[in-house]
């Protein structure tokens, strides 16, 4: 997923510069004002995009240590239960 975040801004970023380029050699001051604008929005989107993601990163981080804590205080809880079931019926009746 990471590379093709990256392969998108560098594009947008090649294809902005693509479009500086013409609006400076032609002299369309519009064209290059579209393509530096082009430019900040993707910058603007692709950092909220990494932002986004490394707070969900962050989250399922977070939930997989729970989901490995409750497992292992579950074989936990299973070997006292076998303990306990163990010691009842060695236990004289």
């Amino acid at each position: 997923m990471e590379l093709i975040n990256r392969l998108w801004n560098w594009t947008v970023y090649l294809w902005s510069m693509l479009l500086t380029g013409v609006g400076m050699m032609t002299q369309k001051e519009w064209l290059a004002f579209i393509a530096a604008l082009t430019g900040i929005v993707v910058a603007v989107l692709g950092e909220l995009h990494r932002r986004r993601m490394s707070r969900i990163h962050e989250t399922n981080n977070v939930l997989l240590n729970e989901l490995i804590d409750a497992i292992r205080d579950d074989t936990e809880n299973r070997k006292d239960v076998k303990e306990l079931i163990r010691t009842i019926r060695e236990s004289p009746r």
